[in-house]
């Protein structure tokens, strides 16, 4: 199928293109041409589509999402998060592998694999570091790698066991593989339900400390300068995390870090009301944490923005504050919560680097606006189209978020992967 792209700017630092305005002409899932001067495509040669106003970027990639499926699948399976992830930009997504069985060995891997190929993105799996998430029995991992594992990862439960780390660390060095660690102790954190501060004793909710993340941080590093290796730390929510993720990449550890969508709109001001779909792990910080983050999205320490994407049936979520499980979706709100935020303290470069090229650095899954990639993945979008998400709306299964009907800005137009051109809000 050809596709004649017109009227596009092209945001992408990694392109010959970055910042020019240019057409593009897609055909048999390559790109055929890009000019500054107007291409022209015979409608019975393919599709033409204008897309004056609009920006073209690689397509976001989201290390963090719950596909649930299989053993979840009430609640989300691989086709509707496909949609969702379409909806919101993302063309890659890395599944945990928190299902049921977990995703722990090359079937397994092969069956997330097997089934996404038929979906409009590209699902990566994650496989787990120990099996069931025992936090001690070692997974085959290099049959996982080899069968198509992008990373291994327990989240979101935190490996206690700092021997067990620190052998993942080593083992899969000899095939560059990738650790990725959600830093908590889980002893200092017991049965907190929010951040441990002023509100939660308002609240008469048990509290969960800052120190809780930012012990395993300190740790998960000493393990890091002993083993070598990859980490990435997913999730951080803290002024103290940040500090010494800060310092760690000043002494040139190989080690990046990641920070959630709602830590950076939303802090624990939001749970005052009891609102369960606030109710979030790890808990939205002080006022002070986040801004702490949102300086370290500006200074680089923060590598990407994933979403946490965590689909929920309505029994987990509409029933008492202390009896809610945490997590929130994500995936179609994302882009339209952080260009309204941050429209002007990132700008759109930085933006669109935090949601797509970073991400694809750090699982080696790069994709440009050149000529030169065989496979293209694009998304186009508009910055200043404002918009509201309705729960009628939704493509995932769940409907736990708190922004429903809550004004947006920054809307997904289209999304071109595996060939195909899919339009999402023209």
């Amino acid at each position: 199928m050809k596709y004649l792209l017109k009227n596009l700017q092209v945001i992408d630092a990694d392109s010959p293109y970055h910042g020019k305005k240019v057409d593009i002409l897609l055909n048999d899932n390559s790109i055929e041409s890009i000019s500054s001067d107007s291409l022209n495509l015979s409608k019975s040669d393919g599709e033409v589509h204008d897309f004056e106003g609009s920006f073209i970027s690689s397509g976001f990639c989201d290390l963090y999402v719950n596909i649930g499926d299989p053993g979840f699948e009430y609640r989300e399976d691989i086709t509707s998060v496909a949609n969702a992830a379409i909806a919101g930009g993302f063309t890659v997504i890395c599944a945990t592998a928190d299902n049921h069985p977990v995703t722990q060995t090359k079937a397994q891997i092969e069956y997330i694999l097997n089934k996404s190929a038929s979906t409009p993105v590209r699902i990566l799996p994650v496989g787990a570091i120990t099996e069931n998430f025992d936090g001690k029995t070692p997974t085959e991992m290099y049959d996982m790698h080899h069968a198509g594992a992008i990373a291994f990862s327990d989240i979101p439960h935190s490996i206690q066991d700092s021997g067990v780390l620190l052998r993942a660390l080593q083992y899969v060095q000899p095939f560059n593989g990738l650790i990725i660690s959600m830093p908590y102790d889980q002893t200092l954190a017991g049965n907190g339900l929010v951040n441990e501060s002023e509100v939660s004793v308002k609240m008469g909710m048990p509290g969960i400390t800052n120190l809780s993340e930012y012990s395993i941080i300190q740790r998960d590093i000493e393990l890091l300068k002993y083993s070598g290796g990859k980490l990435h730390l997913v999730g951080i929510s803290t002024k103290e995390g940040i500090d010494l993720i800060r310092k760690a990449k000043k002494e040139g550890l190989n080690i990046t870090c990641s920070v959630f969508v709602h830590h950076l709109v939303s802090d624990e001001s939001e749970v005052k009301d009891f609102d369960s779909n606030f109710k979030v792990f790890p808990p939205l910080r002080s006022r002070h944490d986040q801004h702490s983050l949102i300086k370290a999205l500006q200074d680089g320490t923060i590598d990407c923005i994933s979403t946490q994407h965590t689909p929920l049936n309505i029994d987990s979520k509409n029933v008492e504050f202390e009896y809610a499980d945490f997590g929130m979706i994500g995936l179609e709100t994302a882009f339209g919560l952080l260009n309204k935020k941050f429209g002007d303290i990132l700008s759109k470069e930085k933006l669109l680097q935090l949601l797509s090229l970073n991400p694809r650095k750090i699982i080696n899954f790069s994709n440009s606006v050149n000529p030169a990639n065989s496979d293209p993945e694009f998304v186009i979008l508009n910055f200043d189209e404002e918009w509201e998400l309705k729960e009628k709306d939704i493509r995932s299964k769940s409907k736990n978020t708190p922004y429903l009907n809550l004004p947006l800005k920054g809307k997904i137009k289209a999304v071109y992967v595996k060939g195909k051109l899919i339009t999402v809000g023209q």
